[in-house]
């Protein structure tokens, strides 16, 4: 890269950079050392930049920063690049013209789909370009109102779910309710590896996040007795399973509930669980007064949880296990005003790449889904200031209807279990696991919203005991 970027880098202090940072992940651990591994240069526009981040009780990260380095009075400024619309648009053509870009350690690698090649064939001129404010773990950059830019923050070595999930849908199967796949960047190292660094979909014209109407909806009192945006995304969900399920090859071919990988959930599932023990000891005199009670007696309840857990690795569940969506929420789901579009594949954010990758029963999709019900419930009595009997009730309805529609949609699929009651056991497994997911993520990334899925895990074996 340029030698005066490359010297005036050296002189960045990125630890503190990160620590304000929307996206960067590590917040809640102590850093031990932030090295550059790598610098390329995006023409005269700006550099992407990969930072591996040390921490000292925790595995080391890789972010993605794009920088621009500008002179002001005379002194150098590091800028975020992305905010350039020069550099929105160098994005764009290294997709577009599938350029190769070599580096130092590495090589920049465009990809571009057939479908996107000849719709920007049709673009007379080029589009205009601006950076989305909404808050999340990557950056998104909208091209006109056409198509839709996704900059992964954190990456990983190896396949990015997100993406090979949308170019599965767009080239191998006819699910028509996701964006279309447009192309990638990747980065391929010399020595081996490929980390995904951005992904290029087509634009979805919405009213916003399943999420945000849903909590209009509710704060309004609005359509609080309809179910049926619940059953239909309740379909929805079941076709985007099925069509998941008809894959075929080493990625996307169902398998089954095997001892290899019921070991492997097994391990998985404590491993979540005692983090959230140790998570609560460490941050009990942090929560909130009026509920480290309710912490206090989860803490009692770890055995219990693991007893749970032996539902899902129940050697007479004869489900298959298939590609899943890995962090379906209301939020994951676009409002097209008359139907939905489901987005994001890349997984739960905590876990790593390998376990998102992984086949799983879908049922912890749904599972994902009713959790997020229950999430926008608690949400909206939060902000009313007390408890609402009217909104807990929707809660129910909307997970009956959602539950209903999505059994009716997916009947005789091998990924449901034949016997009811299997299905149930499963599904209530999934449930908890979920919220004991969700407790670990909100200590480390917003805990005042902890105590959605605290008491979510204790009413989860409140009911299995009453049951």
């Amino acid at each position: 890269m340029n030698p005066a970027w490359a010297a005036a880098l050296s002189r960045v202090s990125f630890a503190e950079h990160l620590q304000g940072c929307r996206w960067f992940g590590g917040k809640a651990q102590s850093l031990s050392g932030v090295e550059v591994l790598e610098a390329i240069s995006v023409g005269d526009a700006g550099c992407l930049v990969l930072l591996r981040v040390e921490y000292t009780e925790a595995t080391a990260e890789t972010y993605l920063l794009p920088m621009r380095l500008a002179w002001v009075d005379g002194a150098e400024v590091w800028t975020d690049a992305l905010e350039d619309e020069k550099f929105r648009a160098a994005l764009l053509e290294i997709i577009l013209e599938e350029r190769r870009l070599c580096s130092a350690t590495g090589e920049l690698v465009g990809i571009c789909s057939a479908a996107f090649k000849t719709q920007a064939k049709e673009m007379a001129e080029q589009l205009p370009s601006r950076v989305l404010s909404v808050e999340q773990s990557n950056s998104s950059v909208l091209y006109g109102d056409r198509f839709f830019l996704k900059l992964y923050r954190r990456l990983e070595v190896g396949g990015n779910p997100d993406v090979e999930l949308l170019r599965y849908f767009t080239e191998r199967n006819s699910f028509e309710h996701v964006p279309g796949y447009g192309g990638a960047i990747e980065f391929q190292g010399a020595e081996g590896g490929t980390r995904v660094l951005a992904l290029l979909v087509t634009n979805v014209p919405n009213a916003g996040t399943a999420w945000t109407t849903t909590l209009r909806r509710l704060e309004r009192k609005n359509g609080m007795g309809e179910s049926g945006p619940a059953r239909l995304l309740g379909e929805r969900t079941a076709q985007m399973h099925l069509a998941l399920a008809a894959g075929d090859g080493p990625e996307f071919t169902a398998e089954a509930f095997d001892d290899s990988y019921r070991e492997s959930l097994r391990r998985m599932m404590a491993e979540t669980t005692q983090r959230m023990m140790r998570l609560l000891e460490l941050r009990m005199a942090d929560l909130p007064r009026q509920i480290q009670a309710e912490a206090a007696r989860l803490l009692r309840h770890e055995d219990e949880i693991l007893q749970r857990y032996a539902s899902l690795i129940d050697p007479e569940v004869g489900a298959t296990r298939i590609r899943i969506h890995g962090d379906y929420h209301l939020g994951q789901v676009l409002d097209t005003e008359g139907d939905f579009v489901i987005i994001d594949f890349e997984g739960e954010p905590a876990r790593p790449l390998h376990e998102r990758r992984m086949k799983h029963s879908p049922l912890r999709d749904v599972a994902g889904m009713l959790r997020s019900f229950d999430y926008a419930a608690y949400t909206v009595i939060a902000k009313q200031g007390g408890e609402d009997a009217g909104v807990l009730e929707w809660t129910e309805r909307m997970s009956e209807a959602f539950l209903d529609a999505y059994l009716r949609t997916a009947h005789g699929a091998a990924f449901l279990p034949e016997s009811e009651m299997q299905m149930r056991k499963l599904l209530d497994a999934c449930l908890l696991e979920k919220a004991v997911y969700e407790v670990c993520y909100e200590l480390n990334n917003r805990p005042d919203w902890a105590v959605i899925p605290l008491r979510g895990v204790l009413r989860i074996l409140d009911e299995s005991s009453a049951g």
